[in-house]
């Protein structure tokens, strides 16, 4: 597994875009951020496709791992902040069917898995900025992490993020998750 930090946006512009969205440091706190339908430790990492590509899903031991070496711009975001980039380094399955509505779409971005990971393809697990100061990232994935956590099938929690987060019109371009 190799373990890489995206630093492609500065401080003023990550301030600017934050500011420009008006957002908030809202989430949903108190759920496990990896899902308890997580692999366990001793499980062998599967292969998931998500919009963004054939992702793998990790285990627990190298969702530990990777979080124990997560980069500064992690560790000093709120604890509701960093629990969103947990949830989406555990379960890519899940988020990568997850739009994201920022307007991220403009830069690539092709569900919400992409504004915390770069890539997430051979196991290799890369940590990306944007979710570090974008309020609507971060809702989205604790959301998502919240109705997993309650028993939600995919479909729902879809449904739940188009509901709360759509019709904007800055929405990812994110099919719809397998029935």
């Amino acid at each position: 597994m190799r373990l890489t930090i995206s630093r492609r946006t500065t401080a003023p512009a990550m301030l600017a875009f934050s500011l420009l969205l008006g957002g908030t440091t809202a989430g949903c706190s108190g759920a496990d951020p990896t899902g308890t339908a997580a692999t366990d430790g001793g499980a062998t990492a599967a292969e998931a496709v998500v919009p963004s590509g054939n992702v793998v899903v990790p285990t627990a031991d190298v969702v530990a791992a990777a979080w124990e070496r997560r980069p500064e711009f992690v560790r000093a975001l709120p604890e509701d902040w960093q629990a969103a980039y947990k949830f989406a380094l555990a379960r890519p399955d899940v988020i990568g069917w997850m739009p994201c509505n920022c307007g991220c779409g403009g830069d690539g971005h092709r569900s919400n898995l992409d504004c915390f990971f770069i890539t997430r393809e051979s196991g290799e697990i890369t940590f990306e900025e944007h979710g570090s100061y974008c309020d609507i990232c971060v809702e989205t994935s604790n959301l998502a992490a919240k109705l997993l956590a309650e028993g939600k099938t995919m479909a729902q929690i879809r449904a739940a993020v188009d509901e709360t987060f759509g019709g904007g019109g800055h929405s990812t371009d994110t099919p719809l998750p397998p029935a």
